[in-house]
């Protein structure tokens, strides 16, 4: 499915029209973390080239990284614009290729950087387009828990896109797992992001589905 949700802020930019006209089904939503989801596992925060210096001076980059780290297993720091500026809008070029340093070595993120926003936009469908494309499962395998913690993580960590950083972030925040699973899905959308909770909730809510005869038969033949 050719769909991405985008902050409502990044409205204002003209990439979310860019992504339309690349086929690209848009929905804007008011994103704790991130500017892109693209899965329940892939965010993107996008910065400018301006606002990616000034996010290393006044500290919010490592603030916004952590977050994105912390609920997506494959973040993308996307920085737009041309790079060859930086030199003469930095007083101390030492501090930014320090920043690069800290998150290449600190931090699971990658770093991409485009010279203009049409390349945003043609990074942003390519990505979705191989993520179509290459729909690889996944299976988490936990060793079962002794103690009343550990059933309690591997519990929330079973729920889809969630695994055992965000169980102990879901716990931390509602203090045990039945307040987690009766949390509506905005109010859990402020803990694990907007696509993760849409998922954990759809499976929650979802009626069971009993396997139909047939199907019983058939998988009776194999």
């Amino acid at each position: 499915m050719r769909e991405i949700i985008v902050d409502n802020r990044e409205a204002a930019s003209n990439l979310p029209a860019l992504l339309k006209e690349h086929g690209l089904n848009v929905r804007f939503y008011q994103l704790a973390v991130g500017d892109y989801i693209l899965s329940d596992e892939i965010a993107i925060e996008r910065k400018t080239v301006n606002d990616f210096i000034s996010s290393i001076f006044d500290g919010r980059l490592f603030r916004q990284v952590e977050d994105l780290t912390s609920s997506y297993r494959q973040p993308i720091l996307l920085v737009e614009g041309d790079i060859t500026i930086i030199p003469s809008i930095v007083s101390n070029i030492k501090v930014y290729y320090g920043a690069l340093a800290s998150l290449t070595i600190n931090f699971p993120i990658k770093l991409v950087f485009v010279p203009s926003l049409n390349e945003s936009a043609i990074f942003i469908e390519r990505l979705v387009y191989n993520l179509n494309k290459e729909q690889k499962p996944h299976n988490i395998v936990k060793e079962k828990g002794q103690s009343l913690r550990e059933q309690q993580l591997e519990l929330l960590a079973s729920l889809p896109g969630v695994g055992e950083k965000l169980a102990e972030k879901l716990l931390k925040h509602f203090g045990t797992p039945i307040k987690a699973f009766n949390a509506s899905q905005t109010t859990l959308a402020e803990v694990i992001g907007y696509a993760k909770a849409k998922k954990v909730k759809q499976v929650l809510e979802s009626k069971f589905e009993e396997q139909q005869e047939d199907e019983k038969n058939q998988s009776r033949l194999m």
